[in-house]
């Protein structure tokens, strides 16, 4: 049977939609990728799709699909004039090269289909490498006249009106790949999916692939990094349904049971062999210097794909909790979550919660305000130890904690624990306008969610110097500094 030449044009739209999906997963995963577009007018006779990369070459793909297993890309294919004021494919291909070679661009050209290339043949054959579809050039050009590779090459040559050398350099730019049939494309595609934190189901595929082919009916061109993760989330393809999901390395790498959105990788920061021992790191002078802008860049990505409720995971201590809280704040409109003890907390429903003020003691004259957060322990004489070592810049130490004893049963719930600290921010609020403080020193003895939350609430605040308490030592030392 023979299909009509609509249903196979239809099946050639998909293969390429299926194959531009592809490219967008690779977007999604890769920074160097700027931008993904297809039927680019831009692209010449390699339009189907364009992939622009900041330091890397950019692709241009010509993509052809062919129903059955008997058709295969051969020399009378690639040199047919179909008209009698058109070119060839052959030749439509070098006018795309020469104009990119003028423009002196860093390109990658590649013929891509699902048909076989003719094995028989010498250039599309014995010539061509299954390793990355490039030809062997120094084999082409040292090829004999009277030889099959030679007679072709010359015959090639002559088609394109060009001599030897030229046509040598324009087959060395071209690749020419086989990427199988619509399938296994879509197969690589979920592969590729769940690692880029997207749903992997059969349906979220065909979703990924209609986004695509929705570019070319409304005639769409460039869409970049930012662009492709708004459409996703707008789709319903994120992996945690309408949840983004940010994972944090830091004292140490942990599988997550969602592939990320988005990661945060500073384990090789620390100072330490072991979770247990990395509390600092080898360059102090870094928490501020590339920590916290990696931070913002990974929000940065978070805020391009839309949705703003995020559920954060990883092995994170309590001052870089409370940063990633503050990054993501709740003026911004941000709502975060995070698995405490296999319960997920959540700042969505802030219960009636108020903290209880523990101590309110006087340190000396200075003018700054030490801030120390008490649920789990009570951290006030290891901190009044470290503001006497540190000179007369604190004036004031204000201990807040539960309504009973701090201890690890202290916070019972989520939305307690998010209601306690929206709450301690007023009671730290009214204590920096009380003492006209221009710096607070945090300190926390809390559950990590709680940590996290208070750094979600912690606006309209004086700078903020966080602390991390090392035990072999006894005492505290200084990690970020927010402004």
């Amino acid at each position: 049977m023979t299909l009509p030449a609509r249903a196979a044009a239809l099946r050639g739209d998909d293969y390429q939609h299926a194959i531009g999906w592809r490219w967008v997963c690779e977007a999604l995963d890769d920074p160097d990728i700027e931008s993904v577009s297809i039927e680019d007018r831009e692209g010449g006779a390699f339009d189907d799709v364009v992939v622009r990369r900041c330091t890397q070459p950019n692709v241009y793909w010509q993509v052809k699909s062919s129903n059955y297993g008997d058709t295969m890309v051969t020399e009378d294919w690639l040199v047919t004039i179909k008209t009698n004021k058109g070119s060839s494919p052959l030749q439509h291909f070098y006018t795309t090269w020469c104009t990119f070679r003028r423009a002196a661009q860093s390109f990658e050209l590649a013929l891509v289909a699902n048909r076989g290339f003719d094995g028989g043949h010498p250039i599309l054959g014995a010539a061509r490498s299954l390793y990355d579809g490039r030809l062997r050039t120094d084999a082409i050009r040292s090829a004999g006249t009277r030889s099959k590779l030679g007679k072709a090459r010359d015959r090639w040559a002559k088609h394109l009106q060009v001599n030897r050398d030229e046509l040598i350099e324009f087959l060395g730019d071209l690749q020419l790949l086989t990427e199988g049939n619509e399938s296994s494309v879509d197969k690589a595609s979920q592969a590729m999916m769940r690692n880029v934190g997207l749903r992997a189901d059969p349906d979220a595929v065909v979703i990924g692939k209609s986004m695509v082919r929705e570019w070319v009916k409304r005639g769409l061109g460039r869409q970049t990094r930012d662009d492709l993760r708004r459409q996703v989330a707008d789709r319903g393809l994120l992996a945690r349904a309408g949840t983004l999901i940010f994972a944090i390395h830091a004292i140490d790498r942990t599988p997550d049971r969602v592939q990320p959105t988005v990661e945060l990788d500073i384990v090789h920061l620390y100072e330490g062999d072991a979770p247990f021992s990395r509390r600092q790191l080898r360059e102090p002078c870094d928490w501020n210097g590339r920590v916290l802008p990696l931070l913002q860049n990974r929000v940065r990505e978070l805020e391009a794909y839309g949705p703003r409720r995020v559920h954060v995971t990883g092995a994170i201590r309590l001052p870089m909790l409370f940063a990633v809280g503050r990054a993501l704040p709740d003026v911004r409109g941000w709502v975060l979550s995070w698995d405490q003890h296999d319960q997920e907390w959540t700042t969505a429903s802030p219960a009636s919660a108020a903290p209880r003020v523990i101590d309110d003691r006087h340190l000396g004259n200075g003018a700054e305000l030490a801030v120390a957060i008490a649920l789990t322990s009570d951290p006030g004489a290891s901190i009044e130890l470290w503001a006497r070592s540190h000179g007369p810049t604190v004036g004031r130490l204000l201990i807040l904690g539960p309504n009973g004893d701090p201890g690890h049963t202290a916070v019972p719930s989520g939305d307690w624990s998010a209601g306690w600290a929206r709450a301690a921010r007023e009671t730290v609020r009214r204590a920096v306008t009380a003492t006209n403080a221009k710096r607070v020193h945090l300190f926390m003895a809390a559950p990590a969610g709680t940590a996290m939350m208070l750094g979600h609430y912690w606006n309209m605040m004086p700078t903020t110097v966080l602390y991390e308490y090392i035990p072999s030592e006894n005492g505290y030392v200084q990690t970020m500094t927010l402004a």
